[in-house]
């Protein structure tokens, strides 16, 4: 009876750990993610591409971010499962909301623009903004969101600095070269050398 009850103990103890553990480090050895000589996919996905619809029905390609994302998170794999129809849009192109450029992919707002899920990345859930572990949720809605925010939650929303890792975002568009400077002018003029004498007939005599 004593050990059965420790066994509970102990099997409830190591389920109300399983989050916090789960979440101390998302893919630390990095293969759960990418494959380096096995790849299933674009960013040398470890895991099977996700096939779906965003919420807006649009297809997710394969070589989409989000694919890879949701190749875990989805409802059959059950790994924190994301329910696209109930949940915040991504693999959409925002319309009524002005996304910041740098929180884009390749003109789409996407799983990463919300999330760096590498472990270099020590905030709450992952997120690009502290949120003070999840207490100023405000904070990192502001971002995108600052019509809708209280005032003093914007203002500490323009201060609060992006983790994201910078390879997973948009880049600026680099400027367009500038034109050539067209050849200088050249002379035709055969040298010298190969010039011939112009002998000029003598005038006739009247």
């Amino acid at each position: 009876m004593k050990w059965a009850l420790a066994g509970r103990l102990a099997a409830g103890l190591v389920l109300a750990l399983a989050p916090a553990a789960f979440a101390a480090g998302h893919d630390i050895d990095c293969k759960d993610c990418h494959s380096v000589h096995n790849a299933k996919g674009a960013f040398i996905f470890s895991v099977q591409p996700f096939s779906g619809q965003t919420a807006t029905g649009a297809a997710i390609k394969p070589d989409q971010i989000d694919a890879l994302c949701l190749g875990c998170h989805n409802e059959e794999t059950g790994i924190i499962p994301i329910d696209l129809k109930h949940s915040h849009p991504t693999g959409v192109q925002p319309g009524r909301i002005k996304v910041p450029d740098k929180l884009m992919r390749n003109g789409l707002f996407t799983c990463v623009g919300c999330h760096d899920p590498h472990p270099s990345n020590a905030n709450y859930k992952y997120l690009i903004v502290d949120t003070n572990e999840g207490k100023d949720m405000g904070v990192f809605c502001a971002k995108c969101h600052p019509a809708q925010s209280d005032p003093d939650v914007l203002a500490k929303a323009e201060k609060a600095s992006v983790t994201a890792d910078p390879a997973q975002l948009s880049k600026p568009a680099s400027a367009a070269p500038a034109p050539a400077a067209a050849p200088a002018a050249t002379a035709t003029a055969p040298a010298a050398a190969d010039q011939k004498p112009v002998i000029k007939p003598a005038p006739k005599k009247q």
